[in-house]
C-alpha cells in the first residue's frame, strides 16, 4: 500500500511544513499534499518544498478553480516542473460557495463545467501549446507559454465527494481526492471513478484524506477525538451546504441533521458535541498504531490513504519515527 501525508492548513507555517516534508521523505512516503484554505498560499509553498526535497511527490490539493485563472495555474505547473521534473501533482476543486464568494469575492456558479474547462486549459498551457479556447465559461485567444513547457501531461486530481465530480474525475483527470469521505463508502467512490474510465485510459487513483493521530492513553484519545469532531462540525455547519448534503446522501443524514440543529441552537461548541462516534470513526484514523494499521488494511486497493496531520510541535518531535513505523508495517 502506498501512503501519503497531508499538512493541515490550520496553523501551518513554512518552518513546520519544511520539517514535515523532510521527515515524510526520510520515512519513505510517496506523496506529500499541501491543503489550502485561508492559511499559507499553496503554490509558493510547494515550490519551496520541492527545492528542499529530492524524491517525494508534492501535490496541492485542492486549489479552488475560482481564485486563480486556468492559464495562471498552467504556468505554475510548467514552472514547478522545472524546479523538480515529474514531482509536482495538482489537485483542483470547486471549494464551496461560502469560501469563493465571501473570501475571494467571486460568483460561485457552474462548478462542474468550470472544473472540466480548467483541466483542459491547464494541461494545454503547461505543455506550451497555443491556446485558442472557446468554452461555455472560459474563452482564451492566442495564449502561449514563453518558457520551457512540460514534456508530459500534468498529473491532475479532482477534489470530489459527490457522484458527478467522481465521474468527471474518471473521465478527464488522473483520479480524485476525497476528504470527509466515510471509510465504509470508499469502495463505492472507487467504483464510480472506475466506471467512468474512457476505454483507452489507464486506471485512476483515489486519494483519501484522513485525520491521523497515534495515541496511547484514554485521555489523549478523548482529546484527539474532540479535535476531529470540531473539524467535522466545521465542515458540516460552516462550509455551506455541500459537505452536509453529500454526507447525508452517503447515508449519514441523521448524523448530519443533529450537527446542524446543534449549531443553530448553540453555535460551534454545541455542534462539536453533536458529532457522534460513528462519524468520527468513519472520517478519521485515531488510536494505537495497531488499531490504525488494522483499519488501513481494510481500505480497498486503488485507494491511497493520505494521513492528514497538524503542525504542532508535539507531533513534529516524533513525526519521523512514527510515520516510518506505520509505513514499514504496511
Amino acid at each position: 500500500m502506498k501512503l501519503g501525508v497531508a499538512i493541515s492548513w490550520r496553523g501551518a507555517t513554512i518552518d513546520s511544513s519544511r520539517k514535515i516534508a523532510l521527515e515524510s521523505e526520510r520515512a519513505g512516503f510517496e506523496y506529500l499534499w499541501l491543503t489550502e484554505a485561508w492559511g499559507m498560499e499553496a503554490l509558493s509553498t510547494t515550490g519551496y518544498l520541492l527545492g528542499m526535497t529530492s524524491r517525494i511527490k508534492l501535490g496541492v490539493g485542492v486549489l479552488n478553480i475560482f481564485s486563480r485563472s486556468a492559464a495562471l495555474i498552467g504556468m505554475a505547473c510548467a514552472t514547478l516542473d522545472q524546479v523538480a521534473p515529474g514531482r509536482f501533482i495538482l489537485g483542483l476543486g470547486a471549494s464551496g460557495g461560502a469560501v469563493v464568494e465571501k473570501w475571494h469575492g467571486m460568483t460561485f456558479s457552474r462548478p462542474l463545467q468550470r472544473t472540466k474547462e480548467y483541466v483542459e486549459i491547464v494541461r494545454r498551457v503547461a505543455r506550451g501549446e497555443e491556446v485558442n479556447y472557446e468554452g461555455e465559461i472560459l474563452k482564451l485567444a492566442g495564449f502561449r507559454l514563453y518558457t520551457k513547457p512540460k514534456e508530459t501531461n500534468q498529473e491532475i486530481y479532482i477534489g470530489a465527494i459527490g457522484e458527478k465530480n467522481l465521474k468527471l474525475a474518471g473521465q478527464i483527470a488522473d483520479g480524485a481526492i476525497v476528504t470527509m469521505y466515510p471509510f465504509s463508502k470508499m469502495s463505492t467512490a472507487l467504483q464510480i471513478l472506475r466506471r467512468s474510465l474512457p476505454s483507452d485510459s489507464r486506471e485512476k487513483l483515489l486519494f483519501a484524506y484522513l485525520p491521523f493521530r497515534v495515541v496511547q492513553t484514554s485521555e489523549e484519545v478523548q482529546r484527539r477525538r474532540i479535535e476531529v469532531a470540531k473539524n467535522i462540525a466545521f465542515y458540516i455547519s460552516s462550509m455551506g451546504k455541500y459537505y452536509a448534503k453529500k454526507l447525508a446522501e452517503l447515508g449519514f443524514e441523521k448524523n448530519v441533521e443533529r450537527v446542524i440543529m446543534a449549531y443553530k441552537e448553540g453555535g460551534s461548541k454545541e455542534a462539536t458535541a453533536a458529532v457522534d462516534d460513528q462519524l468520527i470513526d468513519e472520517l478519521s484514523l485515531i488510536g494505537s498504531q495497531d488499531q490504525i494499521l488494522d483499519k488501513l488494511r481494510k481500505i480497498p486497493e486503488g485507494v491511497i490513504p493520505v494521513l492528514s496531520i497538524d503542525s504542532s510541535e508535539t507531533q513534529l518531535d516524533s513525526l519521523g519515527s512514527m510515520l516510518k513505523e506505520v509505513d514499514q508495517d504496511l
